[in-house]
């Protein structure tokens, strides 16, 4: 292939970037305050609602029909010079409304609409976020339609590059954000919502250059000008697009922006789906998105030397792996209740195999990003096509979502989520396969990139930001870090707490890990079993608030049933050095039920804890008490713990089959099962069972609301 480069307009070239690193990162930050609101609200309810449709949102793009069609109107029966008409199309268009480029004027509108609720939305409650944050995402679902419409053949040479490196620098920031906070991204949280600030004034300032998205025509002396503005067979008014490849496109964008909001843009999920190092996650994939920003930015060039075949058997090894990856660790669940549990350790080397293949070809995204935008300028969509194509895409965002939903709450939306049960790796089979189907719509010669940045000067700079991205994210991930300290020997009592942290959202539909943890610093617990923790998932904003807990309590930690098992979360703290981890899982019927069986070492004894919370009929509970009480007489375990939401209450036929071998801590205390000030636990369900050979000290329950959720927190204190 030819290495001749056209050398940019770098000054627009990078001031495109920036402006549009920053609105994919609030497009992304945007969308998941959406759907974390929106889940956070059904969460109380346990089933959809009105709520819910707040994900329409993303149909916003059909709104540029209207817009279109109603300018058509206006240029067409416009007659006279001062006519009424001729006035609203001014007020409404602007001045120059009969020229194409009117549509730069909505979309700086509607860019600076989406920055705007980018910046107020983490600082309203809920139920307002709701709005604000829907009302901000379907402006971007206005404005990126528009920025994939541009008149000559420089400024498409220089946009589609762009866009790619845009969006993967918006994925390192993401990372970098997210990992200063232990995968809470730290510009939505608390006083740091000032970092949004100053980026969305950059980039609206950058929205206001009048040069950003126009570049005045080429001097007709020049002889170069001439050849790079004459038309392409792309721009023949005999060649006008078919809607069908705009669309197909446009499907093969959407399904990039997809994978990389639900996987990519907080590695976190990805760990949790596979129970790899966290640390390795985040530092391979920061590598491997800095690389390919630096060799397109320094040496496009190298990117010539790869053949079309290679670059497909990169896409089809990559969507292979990424598959492989979730397989590797999906379960086969009991299929009845006599069924014999499944016990699932830590994984083995092999399994972690396609992770890590993954990791290593992620670089091909933005590859592909690039190849799919640069077509998509190239042939010149008429706003009605980009219009319907991206409404179209935005109702297969929605149903893609709902579908990785409903792999986990199969259980609760009859009678659709049941089909989806263990099925968690289909929707990244869509999303691959996805991409491929795009890709197979770009021309052969849309493969080679013929540009390069002229001043040196620009380049060290770029890649001095980006050195400073990856730096951050991989320094900063061993700083954040837990890294727990040893206890002192000699220990001879410990403090156990049981807490259904319900997601991190209180009674009000609130998030508030803080105030969570501010409940576990005032306990100061030695071992923490939480329930209803598994938070890294796209409809609690692919955060970790086990990792958060960790890390502000220097604590180890065992997540328990990975993500791709679709349980509730069962995670396991403790100050003591956990040695080894299980998951068990028995038959279900609404829930997987998954219980965490760690072993920890306190001092000269290795405790068995348990973290309990079944679900479901009366047969999927006895099924996983069973399972667990087979375990600790089978194997006949002492220093046992077994704690956790048993949604069973004193006298049922599970809770007597626990206290038939451990001791019920709180009845221990309490024989009348009614404490010294008068609180009344008679009809509880969050226990915490130990072997009879421990004095129980004390036992204090919580009750809601001061416990911030919506089930009392448990804790005690245990002698020997």
């Amino acid at each position: 292939m030819s290495n001749e480069h056209t050398l940019l307009d770098s000054k627009s070239f990078l001031s495109e970037i920036g402006l549009m690193s920053v609105m994919y990162l609030f497009f992304f930050q945007l969308f998941t305050e959406l759907l974390e609101a929106i889940y956070m609200t059904d969460l109380l309810n346990t089933a959809m609602d009105l709520y819910a449709a707040g994900i329409l949102f993303l149909l916003f793009s059909i709104g540029l029909l209207k817009i279109n069609v109603r300018r058509k109107f206006l240029k067409k029966y416009i007659k006279k010079e001062n006519s009424q008409l001729r006035k609203f199309g001014e007020f409404f268009y602007g001045k120059n409304f009969e020229g194409e480029d009117v549509y730069r004027r909505f979309m700086v509108i509607f860019g600076i609409i989406a920055i705007i609720c980018r910046s107020f939305s983490s600082l309203v409650d809920t139920k307002p976020r709701i709005i604000i944050a829907g009302i901000g995402v379907g402006m971007f679902m206005l404005f990126f339609p528009l920025v994939f419409i541009r008149k000559h053949k420089k400024v498409n040479e220089q946009a589609g590059i762009a866009q790619g490196l845009g969006l993967a620098i918006a994925i390192l920031l993401s990372i970098l954000f997210r990992t200063l906070n232990s995968s809470i991204d730290i510009s939505t949280y608390k006083m740091f919502n000032a970092i949004s600030w100053i980026l969305g004034a950059f980039a609206i300032w950058l929205l206001l250059r009048s040069d950003l998205y126009h570049i005045s025509q080429p001097n007709s002396n020049s002889n170069t000008d001439q050849e790079n503005n004459s038309p392409t067979s792309e721009e023949n008014p005999k060649n006008k697009p078919k809607f069908g490849k705009v669309l197909g496109l446009s499907f093969g964008l959407f399904n990039i922006i997809i994978l990389l909001f639900s996987a990519f843009q907080s590695p976190t999920v990805i760990s949790r789906w596979t129970e790899g190092n966290y640390i390795a996650i985040i530092t391979i994939l920061a590598l491997m998105f800095s690389g390919v920003i630096l060799v397109i930015i320094n040496k496009p060039q190298l990117f010539n030397q790869i053949k079309q075949w290679i670059l497909w058997l990169w896409n089809g090894l990559f969507v292979l792996s990424l598959v492989l990856t979730i397989l590797a660790h999906t379960i086969v669940f009991p299929a009845t209740p006599t069924s014999d549990p499944i016990i699932i350790g830590a994984p083995m080397w092999y399994q972690q195999i396609p992770l890590y293949f993954m990791l290593i070809l992620s670089p091909i995204i933005f590859i592909d990003y690039i190849l799919l935008s640069r077509e998509l300028i190239k042939i010149k969509p008429k706003i009605p096509q980009i219009a319907g194509s991206f409404s179209l895409c935005g109702f297969y965002f929605i149903i893609l979502i709902f579908i990785m939903i409903f792999t986990n709450i199969w259980g609760y939306v009859d009678p659709v989520s049941g089909y989806f049960r263990n099925l968690f790796w289909l929707p990244y089979l869509f999303l691959g396969l996805g991409i491929l189907l795009g890709l197979l719509l770009v021309k052969k010669k849309s493969y080679t990139i013929k540009i390069k940045l002229a001043e040196v000067k620009k380049r060290i700079m770029v890649s001095g930001v980006i050195g400073i991205l990856f730096f951050g994210i991989f320094i900063g991930g061993l700083v954040i870090n837990a890294s727990p300290t040893e206890p002192n020997q000699g220990v001879t009592e410990i403090t156990l707490m049981t807490y259904n942290i319900q997601q991190g959202v209180n009674e009000t539909g609130s998030k508030n890990y803080d105030q969570q943890l501010e409940v576990i610093l005032n306990a100061n617990p030695d071992i923490i079993a939480f329930q209803e923790s598994d938070c890294a998932r796209v409809g609690l904003g692919n955060s970790d608030m086990i990792r958060y807990f960790a890390d502000k309590l220097d604590y180890y930690s065992y997540w328990g049933p990975k993500t791709i098992a679709g349980t509730f979360g069962a995670a396991i703290l403790s100050r003591y050095p956990i040695i080894s981890s299980q998951s068990i899982f028995s038959y279900s019927n609404v829930d997987e039920i998954g219980t965490s069986y760690v072993q920890i070492q306190v001092g000269d004894r290795v405790f068995n804890v348990f973290n309990n919370h079944p679900a479901g009929s009366d047969e999927a509970k006895l099924a996983h008490i069973e399972a667990v009480m087979n375990i600790i007489v089978s194997e006949s375990l002492d220093n046992v713990v077994s704690m956790g939401d048993f949604n069973s209450r004193e006298n049922s036929t599970f809770y007597n089959a626990s206290v038939s071998v451990l001791q019920d801590t709180w009845l221990s205390v309490y024989p009348t099962g009614i404490d010294d000030s008068g609180l009344n636990m008679t009809r509880r369900i969050d226990h915490i069972f130990v072997s009879q050979e421990f004095s129980v000290e004390s036992a204090i329950y919580i009750p809601n609301p001061e416990s911030q959720t919506d089930h009392p927190v448990y804790w005690v204190t245990i002698s020997w």
